[in-house]
């Protein structure tokens, strides 16, 4: 009955002090009060009910990363997603303050628990000390076989590559763990171990086990010749506006474990790919997300 009241309406329209001059008696003005009180025990508990409706939620930003996530990783996160949390493309002229770590985030990761990526900030990091099991096998989709943000992606930035008259070529996306050891072994069986340990990843340590990875070449140029094509420029100009950054650098080899590798494109996701790039051009992962 309580919910059913008119009277909050009623007072509304006739203001205390006009009851009074119009009636004249005290009583009713004591009648008011206690109208007024049981409309207030009316509205109290309506209020209570919709208080919550004018919170806005706040959802975290991915990644995915995945990161992730051609085949991308979910990278974790406060972190965009590539993941996570997609981040947006756009440019902000006040971009959020880092939520990177200050310290070494550290992976404690054993046994069935290597089936997932470690991930930093929403970033996944698969290398010789961050290893995934032969369990780990992400779904990638599409030319450049990557996990579907990663593709996206990617199909985006190919895109922008036709319009400018440039050609790339996909040379590898995801490799599961068994084609990984293949090519290893391959490799190691041609020139050696030294040589296969610095320019192919041992098995379980393959960024492109993750599907958050692409290499990639040019009808003028593959391999280490690429960067010196106009499609490799193009790359190391705009790759970060589609969420690419170039893993291996020149001259990191200490910090990466890896050779340098002009053809082999990570993607992180925009808002993670233009606060590395921010940093520098030869920025790794392992700099920006201080992992060790």
């Amino acid at each position: 009955m309580g919910r059913r009241s008119i009277v909050v309406p009623f007072v509304a329209r006739r203001p205390l002090d006009e009851g009074v001059r119009v009636i004249g008696a005290r009583w009713l003005v004591a009648g008011c009060a206690v109208v007024a009180v049981g409309a207030g025990a009316v509205i109290a508990p309506q209020l209570l009910a919709v208080s919550p409706a004018a919170t806005p939620s706040v959802v975290a930003t991915p990644p995915t990363a995945r990161v992730a996530s051609a085949s991308v990783s979910s990278v974790a996160s406060t972190r965009p997603s590539i993941a996570s949390t997609r981040p947006s493309a756009s440019a902000t002229s006040a971009p959020a303050p880092s939520t990177r770590p200050s310290g070494a985030p550290k992976d404690t990761r054993k046994g069935a628990a290597l089936g997932r990526p470690f991930t930093v900030d929403g970033v996944v990091v698969v290398s010789a000390k961050h290893r995934v099991s032969a369990g780990y096998r992400p779904k990638v989709t599409g030319s450049a076989a990557l996990v579907p943000e990663a593709q996206a992606a990617f199909g985006r930035l190919a895109g922008a590559v036709r319009k400018k008259g440039l050609r790339l070529q996909v040379v590898s996306g995801y490799r599961s763990y068994a084609s990984q050891r293949a090519l290893y072994a391959g490799l190691q069986r041609r020139f050696g171990r030294a040589y296969a340990t610095k320019y192919v990843a041992i098995p379980g340590t393959s960024e492109h086990q993750t599907g958050l990875a692409v290499d990639l070449r040019s009808p003028s140029g593959r391999g280490t010749s690429f960067d010196r094509t106009k499609e490799w420029r193009w790359l190391r100009a705009h790759a970060h506006e589609y969420g690419f950054v170039l893993r291996y650098p020149k001259g990191k080899t200490g910090l990466t474990g890896i050779g340098y590798e002009p053809w082999h494109w990570r993607y992180v996701g925009v808002s993670h790919a233009r606060a590395v790039r921010a940093l520098g051009a030869d920025v790794t992962l392992e700099e920006y997300l201080h992992v060790a």
